[in-house]
């Protein structure tokens, strides 16, 4: 099996001594897919569970936040890169392993990592010397990775890495050309999501466009990262998904015009909300900031609940871990942690490290309302 990794090592109803019999397959052996460890067991009970019981409603939805992006990650891992064409052929309707990078279950990219290197430095104590750091120990050390080996980074993250590791200076190491404008910053700025404080907007925005620009300092890609952030923020504070979008569009205009104005034509779809009507063979799914910022919310509106949006997030190809894992995160906000495939969730590789440090962030910033920056 190629030194492959089964679920089967953590399960609770694993037999000893017996690869292809448990509790759950007694009169059968198990399908090929489990012993190649090809794609979950449907019956995959974790030795070593999490639980979110004791968490209040609104820390569930930060709970479901992060996790909700881990996972859609971790969906797309395995088919990353593939065709439309081959994922119609062969749509992903449970948790794969290996594939792309051979990664085993559980497994999470780049994207993940650099979230995840965000949430460590704002716990830390933020400065964005420090979340270069984390971005450079990431890189260099394989430190936020879920397995001890950085098999993923970006082309433009990993020349802003070089940057600042050269001394260039933080906020001035991302690319600024309009060819910098993948969606590396965009898909690990979640956590300001959960920031927003009403009287204090503009350091708020002044933060989440610095965080950016670490990696991609282009206005259209700053650009998306606030109008994620604001998005999320409403969602989390309890709008609708209608709602939702009309007070971000609404804010973008307002507070986002004078320095972003030349911008808002290549998002023109999302904000005339034109994109959520559009057919699937008009959403690109490339590693783009407009064509990943535009798949987002396409998929949002068009899917009914966490599964299905992470899914089929995965299922339009291309830059499958990126794309389901920034939706991930809006819809685990929106739908909350319980709505999450629980096997997805205990298959989740440090989910007690990741759990440790969600609750670490909330201790931090949660105040009445919200949160705040510190």
């Amino acid at each position: 099996m190629n030194n492959r990794v089964l679920q089967c090592n953590q399960c609770k109803q694993k037999k000893e001594n017996d690869l292809l019999h448990c509790e759950c397959f007694k009169g059968e052996e198990k399908n090929e897919y489990i012993i190649r460890a090809e794609r979950e067991c449907p019956y995959f009970k974790s030795t070593n569970e999490i639980s979110f019981n004791t968490f209040n409603y609104e820390q569930k939805k930060v709970l479901g936040g992060v996790f909700g992006f881990v996972i859609g990650d971790m969906l797309g891992v395995p088919v990353e890169f593939s065709a439309r064409e081959e994922r119609n052929r062969d749509l992903v309707k449970e948790l794969r392993a290996y594939g792309t990078y051979h990664q085993p279950f559980g497994a999470w990219s780049d994207d993940s990592s650099l979230m995840l290197a965000l949430l460590s430095a704002l716990v830390e104590g933020f400065t964005y010397e420090k979340l270069a750091d984390n971005f450079a120990d990431y890189y260099l050390n394989a430190r936020f990775t879920p397995f001890g080996e950085m098999f993923d980074i970006g082309i433009a993250t990993k020349n802003a890495i070089n940057n600042y590791i050269s001394g260039i200076p933080p906020i001035a190491c991302g690319g600024t050309s309009e060819y910098d404008n993948g969606n590396g910053s965009l898909m690990r700025i979640l956590p300001f999501a959960f920031m927003k404080k009403m009287d204090d907007e503009e350091l708020w925005i002044e933060m989440i466009e610095n965080v950016s620009a670490l990696t991609h300092g282009h206005k259209r890609s700053k650009l998306a990262c606030i109008f994620y952030c604001y998005m999320v923020s409403c969602l989390y504070e309890g709008a609708d998904k209608t709602e939702a979008l009309e007070k971000t569009i609404h804010f973008v205009k307002k507070r986002c015009k004078r320095k972003y104005k030349e911008e808002f034509n290549v998002y023109s779809r999302i904000l005339d909300k034109s994109i959520i009507e559009l057919s699937k063979n008009e959403i690109k799914s490339t590693g783009y900031v407009v064509d990943t910022f535009e798949a987002v919310i396409w998929l949002f509106f068009n899917e009914e609940s966490y599964k299905e949006t992470v899914l089929a997030a995965v299922n339009l190809g291309g830059d499958t871990d990126t794309i389901a894992a920034i939706v991930g995160g809006m819809a685990g906000v929106y739908y909350g942690i319980n709505e999450i495939p629980e096997n997805w969730i205990q298959t989740t590789a440090k989910k007690e490290e990741i759990l440790k440090l969600v609750v670490e962030f909330q201790k931090m910033f949660c105040i009445e309302k919200g949160f705040d920056i510190v």
